[in-house]
């Protein structure tokens, strides 16, 4: 099963790769720049929007989920909350994104397209997130893969359109982003609503549970909200839109990890939120840490050896970032790990102490950006594959801790679901 979904993803994968590169390629350096500060944004809001929900959905969902009535009582109870949320948290950043695209001299037409495109999308991102999991959990791979595809497909169409008659510009690779989130909003919610209890009432208990957890995540959420776009702050503050635009473009390459990563997230992850034995978890906590971590090396290392190839993809406005490709591929790939395992902890609900993550965090941050250099592009990924050890050593800790505890509660060891 997961090697025929992660050859589908790898056919997905490979067609956001190549509108990726389709955006890097025709949009100017100034629209492109917009394009990534857009593309900060928009996980901040749907981070904020969530604060642990849908991990929620797992934790909770990992006990309930062939209960097709509480499964419905628990999507709605999640859909209320993350509608909340997710107006208080576009309150909160619209203007963030308005200003950001002032001081990168976007026009005033330019940015009131954006901002409306984007909140859209983020509307879709949010309903899709949460039926998501319903599809997930009970490991439904061919929905899954179809997803994937409808989700990809038509967003690469409107931008090789476009890209080909020279309209290509900023809103529009947006609004393709959009439209693709539409799609997949429409699909998930045809194959879900047929399969629970879509009038199912809210649930007083599962929103106590899911506050719960929100509760505990909210400081890291809003935390991660910052330092996770990290670097295209910094240099969006201290650089220059040229600038901007290289981190974002040279971000791209990292998509390489992206089979990788959604698999796992489709596949892996919803499996270890299933599982009740805890020496089956201890297992699987261990293989997936260790099969990702020599993944993401040897795609470090061949980057390092090989960079030609990807650097001729972002085309001859970046020909100058050669020796940054591989330095590129190890901050997406750090990220990536760290986030990994923060995912394998919150959906079992093992949350890590913000009073611990947050200080370490601060102190890595405050002393990396008092080592390089801010205005840089190689000191922004310098910070960017620094910066996640601290947290994925952090979460790798607490989440061998968690397993322990289980192993030491007889109570605990249920069969395997």
């Amino acid at each position: 099963m997961f090697v025929s979904y992660s050859v589908v993803q790898a056919v997905v994968q490979g067609l956001g790769f190549y509108a990726g590169i389709l955006v890097v390629r025709a949009l100017s350096k100034e629209d492109y720049a917009y394009f990534m500060i857009v593309n900060t944004i928009v996980p901040i809001i749907n981070l904020l929007s969530d604060t642990g929900i849908t991990n929620s959905l797992s934790a909770i969902g990992g006990k309930h989920w062939q209960d097709d009535r509480r499964m419905g009582s628990l999507v709605k109870t999640a859909m209320i909350l993350r509608r909340q949320l997710v107006l208080l948290s576009g309150a909160l950043v619209t203007p963030i994104l308005i200003f950001m695209l002032w001081r990168s001299k976007a026009s005033l037409l330019t940015i009131g397209m954006l901002v409306p495109i984007t909140l859209v999308g983020v509307f879709f991102q949010l309903n899709t997130g949460v039926l998501g999991v319903v599809v997930n959990l009970r490991q439904q791979v061919g929905r899954m893969q179809r997803l994937a595809f409808w989700g990809m497909v038509p967003r690469l169409l409107l931008i090789a359109l476009f890209a080909a008659f020279g309209l290509l510009n900023a809103p529009v690779a947006v609004a393709a982003g959009t439209v693709a989130l539409a799609i997949q909003f429409w699909l998930l919610q045809f194959w879900v609503k047929p399969q629970i209890a879509w009038d199912a009432p809210p649930d007083a208990e599962f929103r106590r549970d899911i506050l719960s957890n929100v509760k505990r995540q909210a400081p890291l959420t809003i935390y991660f909200c910052l330092q996770g776009q990290l670097g295209i702050w910094l240099i969006s503050i201290f650089g220059n839109v040229e600038r901007v635009a290289e981190v974002g473009a040279l971000g791209r390459i990292g998509m390489i990890f992206g089979i990788l990563t959604v698999t796992l997230s489709a596949l892996v992850v919803p499996r270890f939120a299933r599982c009740q034995a805890p020496p089956r978890l201890r297992s699987l906590y261990f293989q997936i840490t260790a099969i990702v971590a020599c993944v993401l090396a040897v795609a470090t290392v061949g980057c390092w050896l090989l960079p030609s190839p990807m650097l001729w993809l972002l085309g001859p406005k970046y020909d100058q970032l050669g020796g940054l490709v591989w330095l590129a591929v190890l901050a997406t790939g750090s990220a990536s790990f760290s986030g990994m395992l923060y995912s394998l902890n919150v959906n079992r609900s093992w949350i890590p102490p913000a009073a611990v993550v947050i200080p370490a965090e601060i102190t890595t941050q405050v002393v990396l950006c008092s080592t390089f250099d801010l205005s840089s592009v190689r000191g922004i990924l310098w910070i960017g594959a620094i910066a996640p050890i601290v947290p994925g050593l952090i979460n790798l800790c607490f989440g061998i801790q968690k397993l322990r505890e289980l192993n030491r509660s007889p109570k605990n060891a249920l069969t395997s679901q």
